[in-house]
């Protein structure tokens, strides 16, 4: 049976998915629509990856904060709350 999903170029997509296709290639737009048809996908900024965040930051705790927020692409402010609620959190 031939894979009709083979067939599509990036002519044949929507703006959001040509967006995507050239970012993470067409071969991963056609695998999604070939497993996941009609569902959404919200894409989080970093912020919202606390999980990652915690590890990231304790791992280069020594740097400094300037530098952090420059990479994470977040305001100097939001690394310093993040640790002083990290830090409220781990003494619980």
């Amino acid at each position: 049976m031939e894979n009709v999903f083979e067939k599509l170029t990036p002519d044949d997509l929507t703006p959001d998915l040509r967006m995507l296709a050239s970012v993470c290639g067409l071969d991963l737009i056609k695998k999604m629509l070939l497993n996941f048809p009609g569902m959404n996908f919200y894409v989080p900024r970093i912020t919202r990856l606390d999980n990652f965040l915690g590890k990231y930051m304790i791992a280069n705790q020594m740097r400094p904060i300037k530098e952090l927020a420059r990479e994470l692409s977040v305001s100097e402010q939001f690394i310093r709350t993040f640790y002083r609620n990290r830090i409220k959190s781990d003494k619980k």
